[in-house]
């Protein structure tokens, strides 16, 4: 309940600030009401980042383009789908099908870590053993690698670092200070991290 108040009152307040801002747009993001169409990705594999970008209010208030990025997991042969691990607000850690990730954004992104297939496989070793963990809504404050609940850049951020031994940091300015991401390592940090590079890009 006082995480639903929290929200409520955020919501609140961006819907004062922001033009765009509408309740559609909430439905939207914590519930995927709606759907786009990609064509499927056909170079993936385990470790790869999947990044989403949406019209909506949450582009308004999340800094940089992208708004959410899970790391790609398995394939899950049952269902003939990737797997991804994802930080997602309102749910905390969860599994989802790397299509159903594809279709709540308008423009999709899929890029490869400049790491060793050991490295991935930890780093989704890392990601897995914090599923069911809740989401955390401190995007100003300095990220722990080691907590009791992510955010969705600050769990992709957090694997890879412990899974190359602290030696891979995804933060683009490498946690600093900035007037943009503050003290918090954000979606487009991880994305234009050196360390990572784009194999898929589609707008719908």
């Amino acid at each position: 309940m006082r995480k639903l108040g929290i929200m409520a009152v955020v919501f609140l307040l961006l819907g004062a600030t922001v033009p765009g801002a509408s309740a559609g747009d909430l439905l939207n993001y914590i519930w995927d009401t709606s759907t786009y169409q990609h064509p499927y990705p056909t170079d993936v594999q385990p470790g790869d980042l999947v990044y989403g970008h949406s019209p909506d209010l949450f582009n308004a208030i999340i800094p940089g383009y992208w708004i959410h990025v899970a790391i790609v997991a398995w394939y899950n042969e049952s269902i003939n789908d990737w797997m991804v691990i994802e930080a997602k607000i309102g749910k905390g850690i969860i599994i989802s099908p790397l299509s159903e990730f594809l279709s709540r954004y308008d423009v999709v992104a899929l890029q490869r870590v400049k790491v060793d297939d050991a490295t991935k496989q930890r780093a989704i070793q890392f990601a897995y053993q914090q599923l069911g963990k809740p989401y955390n809504y401190d995007y100003i404050g300095k990220p722990k690698v080691y907590d009791d609940k992510y955010y969705c850049s600050q769990l992709i951020w957090a694997a890879y670092l412990v899974a190359s031994n602290f030696q891979v940091n995804l933060d683009e300015n490498d946690g600093a200070w900035s007037w943009t991401y503050f003290y918090s390592v954000a979606p487009q940090e991880v994305y234009d991290d050196p360390m990572t590079y784009t194999i898929y890009y589609h707008s719908a």
